[in-house]
Order: structure tokens, then sequence, then C-alpha cells
């Protein structure tokens, strides 16, 4: 009996629907990559902002370009661990590369965490579509692009710095899908080869510890395996932890972290378990509300945006009372395996290590914080749109026309919070261009913190300096600093703020009061000591020059060399003081030091000027020599 033709079609369609889905795929893929990539092009100009030059510009690794790998491997994220023991290298090894094809260009540096994220939204949408390969492609395609268009996610997608977040992000999807495909194939290659993406996420950034259970949580959920299985696969991932603290002890030792400062995170301030724990639930809010409305952002949480609360408030209340509700939704749906209890547990273990509950924190709050636990709140808010919606069925899963047409309320749903996501997006990236601006915008948002005050400060006080500026111009700059210093002092008076008062007052050439800020600094001697040094300079030249006291203008600069022997224009009035008042021996002497410190012919010219009164010709054939002459 001869084979019937209609025997080959099962086979001939389910060939045919292989390539259709993949075909489909990959429009979808090419679609979310333009999306997410557009929605970022406009920070392609941006300069280096807030951290960047302390992971890039000066950090001597990194610009060592690919030669400095070896030592970007074997240290730690910055020099001298300022900031914490981190080990971060991949983002460091990626920017020394950067640097080498194009040498302190924060452009090129953009364009690869614009990148990055692109290609971390196609990784989620093809994770998703391999999870869910029975429901609507509505699913995996509106998670990723309401991913995409997040604005929580400005701050790590602008900030070059947060390479960090978005490869750590990116490894742990290219490690669930080789994982999927592990679980679909059963072949140990891609095992070995998703154990191996994580440990890259690790080396990314150390809080992705927090996922290692997600592998294990994916097959029981996702893929119905038995608990048992499901348990001893998901100790496989152990082992990159395992070394990622080998690593860690290797460079650091069982040295501590530094000391958690209060302007970093005033939870150290909180006055025992109680006030910690409330506020505590305060930060959870804040990240849970957020992801729900993301409005407004700001670069900097730190002292005192969010104050330290104890349980008489109601906010940690209302928190308690969400994340209590959202453990109960998680408990309920494990028995029955439902994807929205697996995405609310690993929620609450990514955003666990930054709710200050298990562990306090170098820092009290970040937006780039919220970025990893930001893919499972989506995934699971979209899941539960979407069965509320009645939009999860199989039908019409491959032409996405369809699946729109049939759920017009979920469609036009979806297009509302991608445009108004996507427009605050776009429009918080301009914030991002430069430190003047961000300052100065998120100032305006938070005018409470200590931190957004002092750098729009110290911008304002630099933005003063600019060339071309009238005097009316120059003063207005000015002015508007020392307006955000006065908001420090009655929120909370920091030595940088009195640095800051310290150089207005020295733009504004009013030495004496400069000098009587500089006093009000205990650290950061080195810069202080500069700056007085240059404030007794000119009270000096001042003496000398405008009142003819040549005790006071000698006293003014006896401090200032004291303070910085290395000015030569210290040395140099210094010796004016001396040669006016006829001691051409003590004018000849310090005319030379002037000189020692900073060749050039007007010391030189002192220096002769000097001896001619003493008839040293040697001396004066010594420095003629100087100037070229005979």
């Amino acid at each position: 009996m001869g084979k019937s033709p209609g025997k080959k079609e099962p086979i001939t369609k389910s060939k045919a629907n292989i390539k259709n889905s993949f075909n489909n795929n990959l429009i979808f893929a090419a679609g979310l990559f333009l999306f997410a990539f557009l929605l970022y092009a406009n920070t392609l100009g941006h300069g280096f902002v807030l951290d960047d030059p302390l992971a890039i510009e000066l950090n001597k690794n990194v610009t060592s370009g690919i030669s400095g790998i070896g030592d970007i491997i074997k240290g730690g994220y910055r020099e001298n661990n300022f900031g914490g023991q981190l080990y971060r290298p991949i983002s460091l090894v990626q920017f020394a590369i950067e640097w080498t094809i194009s040498p302190n260009n924060p452009s090129i540096h953009h364009f690869f965490n614009i990148f990055w994220y692109a290609c971390s939204v196609v990784l989620m949408f093809l994770v998703l579509r391999g999870w869910f390969p029975d429901k609507t492609i509505l699913l995996p395609l509106i998670i990723s692009i309401i991913f995409a268009a997040h604005p929580l996610h400005t701050e790590v997608v602008a900030n070059i710095k947060s390479r960090d977040e978005i490869m750590s992000l990116f490894f742990i999807m290219t490690a669930l899908l080789t994982f999927t495909q592990y679980v679909n194939t059963d072949r140990v290659k891609w095992l070995v080869t998703s154990v191996c993406l994580y440990f890259f996420a690790l080396m990314s950034k150390e809080s992705s510890v927090t996922m290692f259970p997600v592998f294990g949580m994916a097959l029981w959920w996702i893929f119905g395996k038995s608990t048992r299985q499901s348990f001893l696969n998901g100790l496989y991932f152990l082992i990159p932890v395992v070394l990622m603290f080998m690593i860690r002890y290797s460079i650091f030792g069982l040295e501590t972290s530094l000391t958690t400062d209060i302007m970093d995170n005033p939870i150290v301030s909180a006055n025992g378990w109680g006030e910690r724990l409330a506020t505590s639930l305060v930060i959870l809010w804040k990240y849970f509300s957020l992801h729900i409305f993301p409005h407004p952002l700001s670069s900097d949480y730190s002292y005192s945006v969010i104050p330290v609360v104890g349980f008489s408030h109601m906010i940690p209340w209302i928190s308690l009372v969400v994340h209590f509700y959202l453990v109960v939704v998680a408990i309920s749906g494990i028995k029955s395996r439902k994807f929205l209890s697996f995405a609310i547990i690993s929620y609450l273990m990514a955003i666990s290590l930054f709710s200050q509950i298990p562990v306090i924190i170098g820092t009290m709050f970040g937006e780039r914080l919220a970025y990893l636990p930001s893919f499972w709140f989506v995934s699971g808010l979209v899941y539960i749109l979407i069965k509320w919606l009645k939009a999860d069925s199989k039908a019409g899963s491959e032409d996405l026309r369809s699946a729109v047409l049939s759920h017009k309320v979920l469609s036009a749903s979806v297009v509302i919070i991608v445009s108004g996501f996507s427009l605050k997006t776009v429009t918080r990236n301009m914030d991002w261009q430069d430190n003047r601006s961000l300052f100065i915008a998120d100032v305006a948002t938070y005018p409470g913190s200590v931190r957004l005050n002092n750098g729009a400060a110290d911008q304002m006080l630099k933005a003063a300096g600019a060339e071309g500026l009238s005097d009316a111009e120059v003063n207005d700059r000015l002015s508007k600093a020392e307006a955000y210093c006065n908001a420090i002092m009655k929120i909370r008076p920091v030595a940088t703020a009195y640095l800051t008062l310290g150089n207005i007052r020295m733009r504004q050439k009013k030495y004496e009061e400069s000098i009587s800020y500089y006093d009000q600094v205990n650290d950061l001697k080195n810069i202080v000591d500069i700056n007085k040094a240059l404030a007794y300079r000119e009270l000096g030249r001042q003496a000398g020059e405008k009142e003819q006291n040549i005790a006071k203008s000698h006293d003014m600069l006896s401090k200032s060399i004291a303070l910085n022997a290395q000015d030569a224009e210290s040395w140099y009035l210094m010796g004016v003081s001396y040669g006016v008042s006829g001691n051409h021996q003590k004018a000849a002497e310090n005319f030379e030091k002037a000189y020692q410190i900073k060749p050039g012919p007007e010391y030189a010219k002192n220096v002769i000027a000097a001896y001619q009164y003493l008839g040293n010709q040697a001396k004066i054939a010594e420095y003629q020599k100087y100037l070229g002459s005979k």
C-alpha cells in the first residue's frame, strides 16, 4: 500500500508553522531592538556624568585600553576600593576596549549602553516567547515593549557607569534563554552554557546573586518539572556563585566593607529596628510606586530625600499591606504553578538586597537598583492585565494584527501606557546631558537633597567661570551657587558646602570671608589648603599693591607659602615685598624660588633685576642664559 499524500501534510504544516514562527520572532525582535535604541538615541551626544569619570576617565586601567584589562581582572572596580569592595570586571573591560577604539569619547560608551540595553529587550522577548509558546504573542511582546519604554530605566541607560546593571540583566536573560534550550533539548551543552552565562552576570554585578534560584524555579513553575528535578538542576547555578565569592576573597580577603555614611544612606541613623524596618518599608513602597507611576525621577535619593521614619507614619503601613498582599498572592499560586506567583517571588528576591532589610547597603535608594527587579514587576503586571482582559488565548498568537484587533481594549491600554512612558523617557534623557543640567533639574525636584544642592552649587560656580560672560551674568551664577549652598546649611551643613562658599567668595575677591569659610572645613585638607593659600596670596597682593602695607603683605604671603609652598606666584610676590623694602638679597632668593617652581622669562627677569642691585654678575649671566641672551 503506497503512502498517501495526505499523510505528509501534518509534517509539512509543522515545518511551515516553525518557519512562520521563526520569521515572526525575527521581525518582532528587530522591531523591539529598533524601538529601544531610538528611545535613547538622544543620549548619544551626552558627556560623562556623575560617577562616569571614576569608572572611565580617572580609572587608569580603563584609560590604558586593552593593556589594562589584566589589571582590571585582578583588581577591584575602583582604585583603592573607593565606594566599597566591588568586583565588576565585565563593564570595565568593555570600557577599556571602547577607550582603545575611541579615547576619551563618551559617545562610544553611550552607544554601547543603548546597544546592550536594546539587546536585553530582545532577549527577554525571546525568553518569554519560549516560556509561553501556547500563549498569545501579545504577552511577551507587551512585557518587552513596556520594559523598553519604562522611564525608571533612564538612569541605567543614560549614565554610562550603569553598564554593570545592563550587562547583569543581559547575561541573566541569555542564561535563561539557553537554559530554556536545555529544557527543550535535554542537551548538557546548553546547561553548561547557561551556567557560564550566569557567571558573567555575577561578574557584571554582584547583586545578580539573588537570581540563582530562578533557574530551578523556572523548571518547576514554567516547565512543570518535579520538585526534585527542579531543585537538583537549580543547584548547578550555585557553582558560579561559589566561584564569585572565591574570586572576591582572593582580591579583598576578609577585609570588611567601608562604613556607610549618613549622607549616603540616612537609614544608619535609625533609632532601633522599629525605625529601620519602617524606613525600609518606605523604600520598598518607593520602588513599587515608581514602577507604577515613574514620576518624579532623580539621580539622587540620599540625605534627606527619603527621611527616616517610624510606624507613626502612614506610608510604612501602606507598604506593609501591599507587600503582605503580594506575598499572599505568591504563596497562594505556588501549588497551581501560576506564573504570577513566580514573577512576584522573583521580584521580591531581586529587590530584597536594596530594601535595607537584610543588610544596610551604601546607598538609600537608586533607580538603577530597580532595573533587574523591573523585569519581574512588569512581567507580573502585564500577566495580570492580559488575564483580566481574557487575552491570553493561543488564537491569533502568530498574527499580531489579528491579536490586536481581537483585544482592542488591551491594545489601546498598551498604546497609552507606552506612549506616556516613551515621552517621559525621551524628555528625562535630556536631563542627563551633563552634570549641570542633571543637578539643576533634580534639585528642583528634591530641594531637600544635600547632594543635589551641592552638585548644583558646584556646577553654577563652574558656569560662572565660562569665557565671554558679562559681570552681571557672572554675579547671577555666583548668587545661584550661593543660594544652593545656603539651602544645604538649612538642611545639614557639610564640608563641601563651606568649601564652595569659600570658592564663591574667592571669585568675588572677598578673600577674608573665603578664608573664614575654608576654616570651617575639617576634611578635604589638600583642597582647602590650596584654596586658602590662594586667598592669602591675593590678600598679600592687595596689601602690597593697594594698601602699601609691606608688613601685612609679608605676613599674608608667608601664610600662603606655609599652606602651599609650590605656588610660584606667592614666592614671586614675596620677592617683590622684599625688593620694595630694600632687602634685595631676600628678593633675589624668593625670585629664584619662583623660577625653580615655574621656569619662565618673567620670573627670570626679576631674578636678574634683583642681582643687578647686588652686583652679582655670575648670577646675572646665569639667568641671562635662561632668557637666551648673552
